[in-house]
C-alpha cells in the first residue's frame, strides 16, 4: 500500500492518463481500469480523495459515478 499523498495522486493520475503504473522497482506495469478505488479506513482519507478528484479533473480526466 502506498502511504504518501503525492505519490498517490501521481500514480492515480498515470493510472486513469497513460493507463500504467510504476510498481516499486521502477518497473511500468500496463493496467486497464475502469475504476480506481482509495482506502477509505486510510488516516488523511478524504483529504486524500479531494486532491486526486482535484488532479484528476485537471488532468482531463472525466470522474464519475458507476451506472
Amino acid at each position: 500500500m502506498i502511504t504518501d499523498a503525492d505519490a498517490v495522486v501521481e500514480r492515480s493520475v498515470s493510472l486513469a492518463r497513460l493507463g500504467e503504473v510504476t510498481s516499486r522497482a521502477g518497473a511500468r506495469i500496463e493496467v486497464r481500469a475502469r475504476s480506481l478505488c482509495l482506502h477509505g479506513d486510510t488516516p488523511g482519507a478524504v483529504e486524500l480523495a479531494r486532491r486526486v478528484r482535484r488532479r484528476l479533473e485537471e488532468s482531463g480526466v472525466r470522474v464519475a459515478a458507476f451506472a
